[in-house]
């Protein structure tokens, strides 16, 4: 697993009808600025994972997979992206997700990630009182 750097590849999923809705606010996203370290893409066939750095060893997971991904795919794609993500030295990661949409809590928590709060965030659709989810690396397993 390689990160990806193409900026162009990483719009189109963000803008993609199937995931467009889900982001928040209006209008065409420009998401380029993942591409900058430390910041991390880790996208296959289906979509992936943009791993916002947010402080030392910590990174805020934002998921765009396709339709025909979620599933197996997107639970296979997933393990190997926190697994890569460790393998860097990411030692938190953290996601933050809207009440209404459950099924993204149930990928959440089935991918190992724990409920630790609400944040209140307003994305351009007002404010949410989004649900945060959080996955530590064991303190024996930290370089």
């Amino acid at each position: 697993m390689t990160p990806c750097r193409d900026a162009e590849r990483i719009n189109w999923f963000a803008n993609h009808p199937e995931i467009r809705p889900f982001i928040g606010g209006q209008g065409p996203l420009d998401i380029s600025i993942i591409t900058v370290a430390p910041n991390v893409a880790l996208f296959g066939e289906h979509g992936g994972f943009c791993l916002s750095w947010t402080a030392p060893d910590t990174y805020e997971i934002h998921t765009m997979i396709l339709q025909e991904g979620r599933g197996q795919w997107a639970f296979d794609w997933a393990a190997r992206s926190i697994e890569y993500m460790a393998g860097i030295g990411a030692t938190h990661l953290w996601t933050r997700v809207h009440p209404d949409h459950r099924h993204t809590m149930i990928f959440t928590r089935k991918m190992g990630l724990r409920p630790c709060g609400e944040i209140l965030t307003d994305l351009g659709d007002g404010p949410v009182a989004y649900r945060l989810f959080n996955w530590r690396l064991p303190p024996c397993q930290q370089q």
